[in-house]
């Protein structure tokens, strides 16, 4: 029968042996003979944890108050929720069953925009890029040209984000698929429209849309709670983009399902860090009704749709400058509501 080692006995009577032993091994082997992969702090830790991306971002900048240049003549932005402004031509994404936008519909939808004659429209709930090419076409029979055309489809999504716009394109930083801040098996579900136009005048402008998820589930209180983790997810996104780029005018749209108490629209208004926190523009019909949404199943107006803009596009603009679309076709056209502001 083999003997161990006496170890203890060696330790307790001879500790300058086994030291001697210790040492002859290191030079011998190296030091990662003694000790696991990575070291001591692996080895009483754990693996080390990922590094979160915004670390790395600068601090928040000085104060500085915002130099409008000259000139300044003001940029109409529109922002619309189309209801499902789908068009046989575009590819399917989904199986889901979708029902394609009557003509009729789709006409009373270039009217409420042609309406309001912006030079920018935001929207949501546009099929694809033939239906945004569709809206297009119709817009151009009524005087309105946009030559700049951007569309986010999401794979298992119909529902797209898109822009159209008379104000060049600068940069398209939009993003089709975006993890969850803590969950990167998920995404947000219909991406970040996120681009930069300027002006022939040389003002940038960075517009950032978003539609979060509806209250139409089976498992309301999932569906709240994944509105709640996008409002998270979008909140360390504009952190990045206000910490990355301090001077740039920021406007965020989008149709948040969600009032403006919830958490998810709180998280934009309050912001991760002081110089990140929006301010939630406030428009409003000629009767100052300002409800986007009315909910025909549960009989309820709701206020969903929201315009939010930073501190530096906040002191350029004159935040009552703002409205509601609200005409007789909007009511064929979709079941929100049509917005707008003016942007300098």
């Amino acid at each position: 029968m083999s003997r161990r080692f006496p170890v203890k006995r060696l330790l307790r009577q001879r500790p300058e042996t086994l030291l001697l032993v210790l040492a002859i091994l290191v030079v011998a082997y190296g030091w990662e003979v003694l000790m696991p992969p990575g070291g001591v702090a692996s080895w009483k830790e754990g693996p080390p944890a990922v590094a979160d991306p915004l670390a790395e971002l600068p601090p928040a900048p000085a104060a500085a108050r915002a130099v409008i240049p000259k000139p300044g003549s003001s940029v109409r932005f529109l922002m619309y929720n189309l209801q499902n402004y789908f068009v046989p031509e575009d590819r399917r994404r989904s199986a889901w069953r979708i029902t394609y936008k009557r003509n009729d519909k789709r006409e009373a939808a270039a009217e409420v925009i042609a309406s309001a004659k912006p030079d920018i429209v935001g929207l949501v709930e546009i099929g694809g890029r033939q239906a945004l090419n569709d809206l297009a076409e119709r817009l151009e029979k009524r005087g309105l040209q946009y030559p700049v055309r951007v569309v986010v489809e999401r794979g298992g999504e119909d529902r797209a984000l898109g822009l159209l716009s008379r104000v060049p394109l600068e940069r398209n930083a939009s993003r089709a698929e975006y993890p969850l801040y803590g969950d990167h098996r998920r995404a947000m579900l219909r991406g970040i429209l996120d681009v930069t136009l300027r002006t022939a005048d040389g003002r940038p402008f960075r517009l950032v849309g978003v539609h979060l998820k509806s209250h139409v589930a089976e498992d309301p209180a999932a569906a709240e709670s994944l509105r709640r983790r996008e409002g998270e997810t979008l909140a360390r996104y504009l952190l990045g983009i206000v910490r990355r780029s301090p001077g740039v005018p920021l406007l965020v749209y989008g149709d948040f399902n969600d009032s403006a108490a919830s958490p998810a629209v709180q998280s934009i208004s309050r912001g991760l860090a002081r110089d990140a926190a929006l301010t939630r523009l406030r428009p409003a019909d000629r009767t100052g009704a300002g409800w986007t949404l009315y909910y025909r199943e549960k009989d309820t107006y709701n206020t969903f749709d929201h315009l939010f803009v930073n501190k530096v596009l906040k002191e350029r603009i004159d935040t009552t400058a703002t409205g509601v679309v609200d005409l007789p076709a909007a009511r064929k056209a979709s079941d929100h509501r049509a917005i707008w502001c003016e942007l300098r």
